[in-house]
């Protein structure tokens, strides 16, 4: 016989209101140790151990209302007679480059210390006289209203600059390409069709080494071909000319050597010729893998780690002046030579004037003629003016501060660069100092090193150039360059592997040495 048991209504109330008191002091609890969980927070919340001195505006880059002012006062100047047009004959006047003219150095500490005037804010500007046949610097101030340029060339460089010390501008590129149709690509058709697959759909892409000869006064160009595919750097095709534009008048160019598939030729019908008899070995065009791309071959797993600022950043960034714990300095970002930094001082004391980067050379060895002279200065076409907007978590973290920069060359006018400078501190991952100890006397000692990093990138061609400046807690100061981007290469042929590498089928990356030039002035103490 079974016995149907039944819960007392008491017990059973008693039961449901003991759950919800549960459920209550859970939610309590949880509420109470959410509210004492550390937050991730960018607000300050230690002071600044420094303040903002805007004296070090001095050092400040142009701002985009100065360079226009600049530039409508050489406009308005007659005997100037300039173009800002970007496709600007080389025989005409072209305003090529305007940027801030750093007033002495003696001038600038007796303001920096409160023992001068405010010197006065002025800009250079580097004008292409076409029509004269010579390059000119100009100062123009004073920079709130120009009323004056005066020319510095003869002071700066002690001689007479000629026009064709010029860097190639794009007016002069629009002209190359179109010498380039005319002379070449419209007479060698075949050749590049069955050499390159050059049709109405496929092109080559052309790379100008460098220098543009090898006496004072040569402006005689070895330009390579390349695929038109991603990094086209690392997909030579063996096929490269000489190209002769010494002369401001284009109709008066013309093409020197062509080199094809290891063999010399003095002209565009030689080697036309040469490949109509067979005399010189065809290069045979087949697809090519696309081994350059940039694109991931595979999904991420996961996100990476990130680092975040718990209690707020220890630095701060006003105008072009930054505080970082006891350091402090300012900065800027010059069109030609790259970033550089100013009055940089370490617990109120002046180290150093000048920190700056000045020249990036290499030097490359080869068997291709274009190769076998390329030796590139970056500032003779621009190191800063390549710094593009960086890209959040893979240039800089997520957290850094990005500052925008204006620059004016080879434009018709000043160009915004949004987030080209980043700016953050930035856990080293190694101890600053540590000591552990268990003979005697257990003990342990240590710190944490993290750093502030002033980072801008540097595209230059085929290759990115991230440059860092690093301020220790310590008070020491790293200058760092890391290069990345691809390779220069040149096509595979006999002989050419004593220079080089293989990279890829008739792909060899070329021997070469970087040479870096930074500026550092010194001024420990005010000495």
């Amino acid at each position: 016989m079974m016995v149907e048991g039944k819960m007392n209504p008491l017990a059973k109330w008693a039961l449901v209101l003991l759950g919800l008191l549960s459920l209550i002091l859970n939610i309590v609890l949880i509420g109470i140790h959410s509210s004492r969980a550390p937050k991730c927070s960018r607000e300050r919340i230690h002071p600044l151990r420094g303040r903002h001195d805007d004296r070090t505006l001095v050092f400040a880059d142009l701002t985009r209302e100065e360079y226009m002012k600049v530039q409508q006062y050489l406009l308005k100047q007659k005997d100037l007679a300039i173009s800002t047009s970007q496709i600007t004959k080389p025989s005409e006047n072209f305003l090529f480059l305007i940027e801030l003219s750093l007033p002495k150095k003696a001038e600038v500490l007796a303001y920096l210390d409160e023992k001068g005037t405010k010197p006065v804010r002025e800009a250079t500007a580097v004008v292409f006289h076409g029509a004269k046949g010579y390059i000119k610097e100009y100062v123009v101030g004073p920079l709130d209203n120009p009323t004056y340029h005066r020319d510095v060339t003869k002071e700066r460089y002690q001689v007479d600059v000629p026009i064709n010390a010029r860097p190639a501008t794009i007016g002069e590129y629009v002209l190359v390409f179109r010498f380039f149709e005319t002379e070449i690509f419209s007479k060698l058709e075949k050749l590049l069709r069955e050499s390159f697959g050059v049709d109405k759909k496929k092109t080559l892409n052309a790379f100008e080494q460098m220098p543009r000869g090898v006496r004072s006064g040569d402006r005689k160009t070895w330009v390579s071909f390349f695929r038109d595919m991603s990094g086209m750097y690392i997909h030579p095709v063996g096929f490269e000319i000489l190209l002769n534009h010494e002369s401001l008048n284009m109709s008066q160019w013309r093409i020197e050597k062509l080199f094809y598939n290891g063999k010399y030729f003095d002209s565009v019908e030689e080697l036309q010729r040469a490949y109509d008899n067979g005399s010189v070995k065809k290069i045979v065009y087949k697809e090519s893998p696309d081994y350059g791309s940039l694109k991931p071959r595979s999904k991420p797993l996961q996100i990476g780690p990130q680092q975040f600022y718990s209690e707020g950043a220890r630095y701060n960034v006003s105008n072009n002046h930054v505080l970082y714990l006891d350091w402090s300095f300012a900065f800027g970002l010059s069109s030609l030579t790259g970033m550089k930094v100013f009055d940089v001082r370490f617990k109120g004391e002046r180290i150093a004037y000048e920190l700056s980067v000045q020249e990036a050379m290499s030097v490359y060895g080869s068997v291709t003629p274009g190769m076998i002279i390329t030796k590139f200065l970056d500032s003779s076409i621009g190191i800063g003016r390549f710094a593009h907007e960086l890209v959040r978590g893979v240039d800089c973290p997520y957290q850094a501060t990005y500052v925008d920069t204006y620059r004016y060359i080879d434009a018709p006018l000043p160009v915004r660069f949004r987030n080209s400078i980043c700016i953050f501190e930035h856990n080293m991952g190694q101890p600053l100092r540590r000591h552990f100890a268990d003979f005697f006397h257990n003990n342990f000692g240590g710190m944490a090193n993290s750093a502030l990093v002033f980072r801008t990138i540097t595209a230059i061609g085929n290759y990115d150039y991230m440059w860092d400046f690093i301020f220790y807690q310590s008070g020491s100061v790293e200058v760092k360059v890391h290069a990345t981007g691809y390779i220069s290469s040149s096509y595979l042929l006999p002989g050419s592997k004593t220079h080089g590498h293989q990279v890829a089928e008739n792909v060899l990356g070329n021997i070469h040495t970087h040479f870096i030039n930074f500026k550092v002035d010194l001024d420990v103490l005010g000495e």
